[in-house]
């Protein structure tokens, strides 16, 4: 048996996070919380998030369960909650069905087969540079980028982390020091290149959510950003393949 409450922004945000990479998700019902990690079908976006149970008002779970959601049908629901409204949920393994309450309106929405989707695996990966950066200035790189190119580089060293992003004739710098960071952690320098479509999908979602995001950056490696939100209550990490530059 599984009942919660939780405030619609918060669901939602987990919600957001994960279609940007899948249609379908699996969601672990425990104890403690909401947990979830999936892939997308390139095999280039990976999400992991936490959704602890001190971010509800309200939670119980009796028993650990594995639900599989359509992304798509559980916001077609949320898009109407307003900010004050409570968002209850409640789930009964002999029932089949997600049970979502806003206000007097109920849904039925019928779960997916687990047995069809498999069990992702965060892959062991070492980081030589974190940089926890505000999310204002890295979403504002982003957003620049995009009219000039496809991809984007970061670029860390002991004293800065730069975004970098070069078109036929143009070319965009960001450089933030030390004293434009909250940390930096970085012995040599390390670049790497991502593709920009998913890089604007993942800082978009911690866009307003949390005022700072963790980068973590190797040499033509994955990079790695983290956010927090609900006190720390809520976390997303997120993995992305680089986009390895051709001679």
């Amino acid at each position: 048996m599984f009942q919660a409450k939780i405030k619609p922004d918060f669901i939602k945000t987990i919600i957001d996070a994960t279609a940007i990479l899948v249609d379908e998700a699996k969601f672990k019902l425990t104890a403690d919380g909401i947990y979830g990690r999936t892939v997308d079908p390139a095999h280039v976006g990976m999400i992991d998030f936490k959704l602890r149970k001190e971010a509800f008002e309200e939670y119980n779970c009796s028993e650990d369960s594995e639900i599989g959601i359509d992304l798509d049908k559980f916001n077609s629901i949320l898009k109407i909650a307003g900010g004050d409204d409570v968002v209850t949920m409640e789930y009964k393994k002999d029932e089949g069905r997600l049970i979502v309450n806003i206000g007097n309106l109920k849904r039925k929405l019928p779960l997916l087969d687990v047995s069809e989707m498999s069990d992702t695996k965060i892959p062991s990966l070492e980081f030589p540079a974190e940089i926890v950066a505000p999310t204002a200035d890295i979403w504002q790189a982003i957003r620049a980028a995009e009219s000039i190119s496809d991809h984007i580089t970061f670029i860390a060293t002991k004293d800065n982390f730069q975004m970098k992003s070069e078109g036929d004739a143009d070319v965009l710098e960001l450089t933030l020091t030390k004293d434009n960071l909250i940390s930096i952690k970085c012995e040599e320098e390390v670049k790497s290149m991502f593709p920009l479509d998913y890089l604007r999908d993942m800082i978009k979602v911690a866009r307003g959510k949390s005022e700072e995001i963790t980068i973590n950056l190797g040499n033509n490696y994955p990079v790695k950003l983290t956010f927090e939100m609900a006190d720390g209550n809520i976390r997303i990490m997120y993995l992305l393949a680089p986009r390895i530059e051709s001679d």
